[in-house]
């Protein structure tokens, strides 16, 4: 039988007080080694889909994921609300405005509210 073991010293991951069944738990990242948080949310997804704990931060896990053949591509684009240089996931078309991430979610959140 093979298989994953998980030996997490008490120095690597540390709990976060809190009053909650499953603290949040510092890990430090495989890739970059960094501590990061394993928050209460994402253990309950984790436990959920039957998911082994992250090793790498949420940065490390976008940039391997990024590297694998089948990632979706991104295409290099120029914001038209603040000029800066983004990459999207879909090919923008001809015509139609295209916003960077943080811009988009500026103008998603003041259409929120609007409502």
């Amino acid at each position: 039988m093979s298989g994953i073991v998980l030996n997490f010293s008490p120095k690597a991951v540390q709990c976060v007080e809190g009053d909650n069944d499953m603290p949040d738990i510092e890990i430090p990242c495989v890739q970059c080694k960094q501590i990061f948080v394993f928050s209460e949310k994402d253990q309950e997804m984790f436990y959920q889909r039957n998911m082994m704990p992250p090793q790498r931060c949420e940065r490390c896990r976008s940039k391997k994921a990024a590297l694998r053949v089948d990632a979706p591509s991104r295409f290099e684009i120029v914001c038209d609300h603040c000029g800066r240089h983004d990459t999207v996931p879909f090919q923008p078309k001809v015509g139609r405005s295209v916003l960077c991430k943080e811009c988009h979610e500026a103008s998603r959140s003041r259409a929120r509210a609007g409502q």
